[in-house]
């Protein structure tokens, strides 16, 4: 068929919906596509996924039949045409609809091909005013519908939210979001913009972060220059106030990081020059692995940290640790405008299995530290099920342990009830994170 990122797109769609991440699969589908290419297969893949909801009932209500009762090409191509429709505006729809047309050809059944063509042909002249009434509808329900959030999810934010509060974050859950960028304290950020400026990806200071930077695009990190050299590190800002809350209660002694991953958040700690070491947990080897070559991306010594693989409720450290960091395992519910297939994942039994998961590891950490020490709990979700109720679930188990308030304030923290401090996803550059700081009575 003709266009290789909108067959790349459709390719990365079916390795989402069977569970591969969206960045992960479009990486593989798209790699050895030219850049504007790979633009058009991600601009395609995540218009459809920040409203999937939406565009699959809409597919549903065009066709008059459910996508279950046609071929998997032809729903995929309903799906992710009504969303290019409506979406790209720098696209052209007929070439869109011509090449998911051709695909349906290839891979579809029977008249499907005609079928698609004039569902799609349809969905241009009519779905973009439907889509302008819902995101002008006051109705929660429309809201929620618009930013293609699941009900059951909109009716959890707004207990816990109330309803004005949840109709707002469940609009922010769909805004497109953009890089920001930790600049090395060993490069110059001026310098950086300037280098980031001659190559056509301009950036400025972030006003919330010091040396931290702001894109008004969604980029290709490896792509930008400094990025090889370790002089930035694509973050989000709320993930880099986690990690300066961590270097504003360290006081000193050991660090232990038990849930790593690729090593983030630990290497800006290490970065930011607090001293200690840290030792590194982490499940998944592969992410070990991942974070051993970002330390010598950017140049950490190793002799200040070591990353080990293993299960965090069943190691024991190498060193007993003054300060504890737990960015656990979450449902991402605060990542959903830069992770949309993460909405895909959600139901309510995996939640509660994450709440529980979630208890048990800040319980370890908590036995993990000593009296007068701190343990940073942090998770990327909005529910309350995993934050607050975890919380107050652990100073139950452990009496003794205190709620320390963090060191450094941000205009963008909301105390939460009665535990905590979120931060809401206000600006394309911040993500919805959850972070308690705790101690036990010395």
């Amino acid at each position: 068929m003709k266009g290789r990122g909108i067959e790349a797109s459709l390719l990365a769609w079916r390795d989402v919906a069977a569970g591969d991440f969206a960045s992960e699969a479009l990486r593989k589908r798209t790699e050895t596509l030219p850049e504007t290419e790979r633009t058009l297969a991600a601009s395609l893949v995540f218009a459809a996924l920040r409203r999937a909801a939406l565009w699959k009932l809409m597919a549903r209500e065009l066709t008059g039949r459910p996508l279950g009762a046609m071929s998997r090409a032809a729903g995929d191509a309903l799906v992710l045409g009504i969303a290019g429709v409506c979406e790209l505006k720098h696209f052209s729809p007929r070439v869109l609809v011509n090449a998911l047309v051709e695909w349906v050809k290839e891979k579809g059944e029977g008249r499907e091909p005609g079928m698609v063509n004039a569902v799609l042909r349809r969905a241009a002249r009519e779905s973009p005013d439907h889509v302008a009434r819902l995101r002008s509808s006051r109705l929660f329900r429309d809201a929620c519908l618009y930013s293609g959030i699941p009900g059951r999810v909109g009716a959890l934010w707004a207990a816990s939210w109330g309803r004005e509060l949840a109709k707002e974050i469940v609009r922010l859950a769909s805004m497109k979001a953009y890089l920001s960028l930790r600049v090395s304290p060993r490069c110059d950020p001026p310098s950086v913009i300037a280098s980031l400026e001659k190559a056509g990806q301009p950036a400025w200071a972030s006003p919330l972060i010091e040396g931290s930077l702001r894109m008004a695009s969604s980029g290709h990190p490896p792509s930008i220059p400094g990025y090889q050299e370790g002089c930035i590190t694509p973050q989000t800002e709320s993930s880099m106030i986690v990690g300066l809350v961590a270097s504003s209660v360290y006081s000193g002694g050991p660090v232990l990081d038990m849930c790593t991953g690729r090593g983030v958040k630990a290497f800006q700690f290490l970065e930011k020059g607090p001293g200690g070491h840290l030792e590194g947990w982490d499940l998944s080897a592969s992410r070990i692995g991942a974070a051993q070559k970002e330390a010598a991306r950017l140049g950490i010594s190793r002799d200040r940290f070591i990353l080990r693989s293993g299960d965090a409720l069943e190691m024991e450290p190498l060193t007993p640790p003054r300060l504890v960091i737990l960015d656990a395992p979450c449902s991402g519910s605060g990542t959903w405008a830069r992770h949309p297939d993460g909405k895909l994942r959600f139901s309510p039994d995996k939640l509660k299995e994450l709440a529980s998961l979630q208890s048990k590891l800040l319980t370890r950490a908590i036995d993990l530290s000593p009296p007068g020490g701190a343990v940073l709990y942090s998770t990327c979700s909005l529910f309350r099920e995993e934050n607050e109720q975890v919380v107050a679930k652990t100073m139950e188990d452990r009496p003794g342990i205190v709620e320390m308030p963090p060191h450094n304030t941000y205009h963008c923290l909301i105390r939460g009830r009665p535990w905590g401090n979120y931060i809401l996803p206000l600006l394309p550059w911040l993500d919805g994170f959850f972070i308690a700081v705790l101690t036990k009575r010395a």
